[in-house]
């Protein structure tokens, strides 16, 4: 099996802090793989040190199978990617703010067009990005994301505080997406949606990796998402 990400013994410390510690995760190329943990489990840590805005410390990193240092920043460079909140521009327009990140990756006003339309966009696109709502925001979030044709899509959080109509539109994209070719890693916490969604998953617990497995081998097992988190790294539902 091919692998887009995968991770081998990765560790970022923090001064005796393991915010990963040891992680081995293995990302299927064309997956919705899902990162699932209560908040402060090291999903964020993750993403920053795959996309490298945080060295680690030891361990290993591949992505599309390249492990060199010089050749990751090549490869981080087919990765779209959304940190925790969207910067934008508020009083610039959406398609202003679009075009802002289309010129930092060499791109013009069809690539604008082309992912404001993607994301159902294209019909408020002179619309200031300060009437937006989060789902919308969210939506122009991943537009930016897409603008570099990536042929990977890390999320973190991406429906969280949203509510349920812009979830269920938030998760049409994504399949939209995983139809087209692209390999989506979302990091999450809300259980319900990742089981909607996830074809590959692994729970995080303290900076752990303590279980990796499928959506049909979740399946298999008779239970669902929450039960199973819940089995395997304990506590309660609000996760």
């Amino acid at each position: 099996m091919e692998y887009a990400i995968e991770t081998m013994g990765l560790t970022k410390d923090y001064k005796g802090f393991l915010a990963n510690d040891h992680v081995d995760i293995k990302v299927p190329k064309g997956s919705i793989f899902g990162l699932i943990g209560r908040n402060g489990a090291g999903k964020t840590t993750f993403m920053k040190l795959v996309l490298g805005f945080n060295n680690k410390t030891s361990g290993t990193i591949a992505i599309n199978g390249h492990t060199k240092e010089s050749e990751l920043w090549k490869e981080r460079g087919h990765i779209g990617s959304i940190i925790e909140v969207p910067a934008f521009y508020d009083e610039m327009s959406a398609y202003a703010n679009a075009l802002y990140y289309a010129k930092l990756h060499g791109k013009g006003r069809k690539d604008v067009e082309r992912v404001l339309k993607k994301v159902g966009l294209d019909g408020v696109k002179r619309r200031r990005v300060k009437a937006f709502s989060l789902g919308m925001r969210q939506k122009l979030g991943i537009a930016c994301s897409l603008l570099g044709e990536p042929d990977i899509l890390m999320l973190d959080e991406p429906t969280n505080g949203l509510d349920p109509v812009a979830i269920a539109e938030i998760r049409k994209l994504l399949e939209d997406l995983k139809r087209d070719g692209v390999t989506i890693f979302i990091s999450s916490h809300i259980l319900s949606e990742m089981e909607k969604i996830a074809t590959d998953y692994a729970f995080m617990l303290e900076g752990r990796v303590v279980r990796s497995f499928t959506a049909q081998e979740l399946k298999d097992s008779g239970k669902d998402l929450e039960t199973y988190f819940l089995e395997v790294v304990g506590g309660d539902a609000n996760v």
